[in-house]
């Protein structure tokens, strides 16, 4: 809460600029907020997700894009704790972690050679965070061994290493800087490869996994669950908006913001409940049904909070159509984080078979 109230500051100049301006990311920095999830050996807070989770709500009260960065550049420590000791010791070095993530990076297969994997001619969308990040994690096709069918691996590309595409011209969450990039041609090292089933604490760990909470839950379950925070933050700074304006309730308000507020509550509260199931269950990554559970909470909760914004807005007037209409920039963001593929029903709300 602290650094969110300072932060707000630059949630404006965040999205004229298509990327977090360089003073937000050191207050970010200085408070350890890309460290949430980072083991405390490697120097981080060592909390779990549920901390992730509402340090990002916290953020994104105040600017979705930095909320957006904290979520997915913090979590990404979480993964690097599981990768080869080398590529741990590099990475946390640093003061801070700045970490990209760059699912499924599209091109053809890595190619196994001595000492590593050769990356040639690949590319990459939605990088959040690569103006600012030191390392990306992306997902590639690799063959484990000589001669074997390629399968999903994670790969540690230095960012220094990549080619940038300015093309992040979005509707909202423009602050995040989520820009496209290329890989000519890069000899990752064995060290910064691993295996993606290892993310599964049903799977073994290669190279060692911290023994506590949040490294017993699976990456298909809690991955995205920071995210979230962004959709709460973002319903809570919309309803924050519209009590505090000539549209509220001073001004003959018609949206019932007590049971919106309480949406946003329950919202929360079945996410925290949710992770705390995964904490204690007695099947490591949780069963099948708790961690469809939380794939669909994850959802339910972005979709009922994206409504929430968008009910604020449509009661906002007129003026809300200006570019420097508060809430106009709140549900630009809401309901860009809420196109993710992680806050779509449709395909996670489903019982599991």
């Amino acid at each position: 809460r602290a650094v969110a109230r300072p932060l707000a500051a630059y949630a404006a100049e965040a999205d004229r600029l298509r990327t977090l301006p360089a003073e937000a990311v050191r207050l970010l920095d200085d408070a350890r907020l890309f460290d949430v999830l980072t083991p405390r050996v490697w120097g981080g807070g060592g909390h779990g997700f549920a901390t992730a989770l509402r340090t990002t709500e916290e953020l994104s009260r105040s600017c979705a894009s930095a909320g957006w960065l904290r979520a997915v550049m913090g979590g990404n420590t979480w993964i690097v704790a599981q990768f080869p000791l080398e590529a741990r010791q590099e990475v946390f070095a640093a003061p801070s972690s700045r970490i990209a993530l760059q699912l499924r990076l599209s091109g053809p297969p890595a190619q196994r050679v001595p000492g590593g994997y050769l990356l040639r001619g690949m590319w990459g969308r939605f990088c959040s965070g690569i103006d600012h990040a030191e390392w990306i994690v992306a997902e590639v096709s690799a063959p484990p061994a000589p001669g074997a069918e390629p399968e999903p691996h994670l790969v540690l590309i230095p960012q220094e290493r990549t080619v940038p595409i300015d093309d992040w011209h979005t509707s909202g969450l423009r602050g995040t800087g989520s820009r496209s990039f290329t890989v000519p041609e890069l000899l990752v090292p064995d060290h910064r490869v691993l295996p993606l089933t290892a993310l599964d604490p049903v799977a073994p760990a290669p190279y060692g996994r911290p023994r506590t909470a949040p490294y017993r839950m699976a990456f298909t379950a809690v991955g995205t669950v920071a995210l979230a925070g962004v959709l709460l933050g973002t319903a809570r700074a919309a309803l924050d908006a519209y009590t505090g304006s000539s549209a509220g309730p001073g001004g003959g308000a018609r949206l019932d913001t007590a049971a919106l507020t309480a949406t946003v509550d329950t919202a929360r509260a079945l996410l925290l409940a949710d992770l705390e199931t995964l904490a204690v269950s007695g099947t490591p990554g949780g069963t099948a049904e708790e961690r469809a559970r939380m794939r669909r909470d994850i959802a339910y909760a972005g979709t009922r909070c994206r409504e929430v914004v968008n009910a604020v807005y449509e009661a906002s007037g007129s003026a809300v159509i200006y570019d420097d209409a508060p809430v106009q920039r709140i549900w630009r963001d809401a309901n860009a984080a809420a196109q993710h593929p992680t806050f779509d029903l449709r395909r996670w709300g489903a019982s599991p078979a």
